[in-house]
């Protein structure tokens, strides 16, 4: 009998273990507004089953659609990336690999000091998984500005209006990101980088980044 019982709190331990950060802090916020999932899916204009599969981890988000909550909630974005801190000071620090981690067929995507409360910039560390351009492929393409450094590697960016730059170690970039753009590896490992970009209205085309 005990070891049945054992069994049933492990398996509940690890029902609970799969949630992710967003899943339990919708559920929080539900709680805390008295809203009904459907009072959510109409603010948001995500599916109720959608938001119910993701407060029982059955499912994660997309970057886009962590960014399309926030706003329907009226909400910054951080404060679903990142809940467990919700700072009014100006110090944030994320130690390397605990920040929040998004996958996508050509990036790999890890925020970066997202704690302050209404910071709808973000800060991001990436790994360039492409090392050839697909012209098939849709442009990302996003409001604001990006700031982009290269960390490691050499990297080429493409874009809408100009020719491929190729970037090295140590170079930087400011541009306009509703300009279509694409990162490539130009480097046999993986390029990183560090880059910046506003988080308000994001909205990314190609709509294939999850957590992880």
């Amino acid at each position: 009998m005990n070891d049945i019982k054992n069994k049933k709190l492990a398996s509940s331990k690890k029902d609970v273990e799969v949630v992710s950060p967003i899943g339990r802090r919708l559920r929080e916020l539900r709680k805390e507004n008295d809203w009904t999932l459907a009072e959510v899916a109409g603010r948001t204009g995500i599916s109720v089953g959608t938001l119910s599969k993701l407060e029982h981890g059955k499912t994660d988000l997309n970057f886009t659609s962590v960014n399309k909550l926030a706003t329907g909630l009226g909400l910054p974005v951080t404060d679903l990336t990142n809940p467990g801190r919700r700072m009014l000071g100006r110090r944030t620090i994320t130690l390397g690999g605990e920040g929040t981690i998004f996958n996508a067929p050509d990036m790999r995507y890890e925020v970066l000091c997202s704690e302050v409360t209404n910071h709808q910039q973000g800060y991001l560390k990436g790994q360039v998984k492409d090392h050839t351009f697909d012209p098939d492929m849709p442009w990302h393409r996003h409001k604001g500005q990006e700031f982009l450094y290269v960390l490691s590697g050499r990297l080429e960016l493409h874009t809408e209006l100009y020719e491929p730059l190729l970037l090295k170690a140590g170079d930087s970039i400011l541009f306009d990101s509703s300009m279509g753009h694409h990162y490539v590896s130009k480097s046999r490992k993986d390029a990183e980088i560090l880059f910046s970009m506003s988080l308000e209205g994001y909205q990314n085309v190609s709509d294939t980044l999850r957590p992880r």
